[in-house]
């Protein structure tokens, strides 16, 4: 998405909240289910009539051009003059924001999507070439880290959503692909760009690339899903329960150290919510609840 005056965006939000920072933009790219908060300054185009362009292609981003009717997707009409002075400003520091370090996560999950066919001929779009019905094969424990990486091994961007938790983009990375589908060179890191730093539950998986996302499990228990976000793909069928395992070690309602307030677990959970693990009683001070697992305390997971 651009404006047709060719002005730039100063994005200050992502899925899950604020940036830490704002950032300017002169585009931005939205998957379904992504989502931006942005300020624009009208001030240097009044009387001006300023479209919010779209030239994605579909399927992304090699597909076809978008039609006229989906090129324009709003238009903003100026007024000459306001109705009252504007005096606000943009703050330089936005949010407290903790970014999740991978020496803290527990386990690597490797996470592949493919494309192919039913016994019909009908296209057929899966996680680790499963199917919704298929025993759940994802178990985080409750209040542990852990990174998923997501291997896209089709031609399309999927934009790949996670039900209850909130996430940080590590990086994304070209994969090389043999002709039987293995994954036979993995290329060099890329960071995310700067606005996508922030809170996110759904990510651009682009086509031949690895996206490593960072994620800290909780604060409930219970089954949940993760699933692409494009509808076609989703009701066929790529779409999968996980599973939040309890951890006897870890209590929710506890302040986790060294956590900005606003992105501590204790802001949605409270003692009356069934999945909620809070123990009866407990000290404030206490840590050792948030001691993590090792990663053999995973198995054969």
């Amino acid at each position: 998405m651009r404006l047709s005056s060719g002005q730039d965006f100063i994005q200050i939000g992502t899925d899950g909240g604020l940036l830490e920072k704002p950032v300017l933009v002169s585009e931005i790219i939205l998957a379904p289910a992504e989502r931006a908060d942005v300020i624009i300054d009208f001030s240097k185009h009044r009387g001006q009539n300023i479209i919010l362009t779209n030239d994605a292609p579909a399927p992304f981003p090699d597909g076809v051009p978008p039609s006229p009717d989906l090129s324009q997707i709003m238009e903003f009409k100026v007024k000459q003059k306001s109705s009252k002075p504007d005096t606000s400003t943009v703050p330089e520091r936005l949010s407290c924001f903790e970014t999740l370090e991978p020496k803290d996560a527990i386990y690597v999950r490797k996470n592949v999507l493919v494309e192919t066919t039913d016994e019909f001929g009908r296209p057929l779009f899966e996680l680790n070439n499963k199917m919704w019905v298929d025993p759940i094969t994802e178990t985080p424990y409750n209040g542990t880290i852990e990174i998923w990486e997501l291997y896209n091994l089709t031609p399309d961007t999927h934009p790949i959503h996670l039900h209850l938790v909130q996430f940080q983009i590590l990086n994304r990375a070209p994969i090389t692909v043999d002709e039987n589908g293995n994954i036979i060179k993995i290329g060099k890191a890329k960071k995310p760009d700067l606005n996508e730093m922030g809170w996110k539950d759904t990510v651009r998986a682009n086509p031949r690339e690895v996206t490593r996302i960072i994620a800290r499990f909780g604060p409930f228990t219970g089954t949940y899903v993760w699933h692409c976000h494009i509808i076609e793909h989703e009701d066929h069928d790529m779409m999968r329960p996980y599973q939040v395992l309890q951890n006897h070690n870890f209590d929710p309602c506890i302040p986790i150290p060294g956590v900005c307030r606003d992105d501590s677990f204790t802001q949605c959970c409270d003692h009356s919510h069934k999945n909620c693990d809070c123990k009866k009683y407990h000290d404030e001070d206490e840590s050792s609840s948030h001691h993590h697992f090792l990663k053999e305390d995973h198995g054969d997971e």
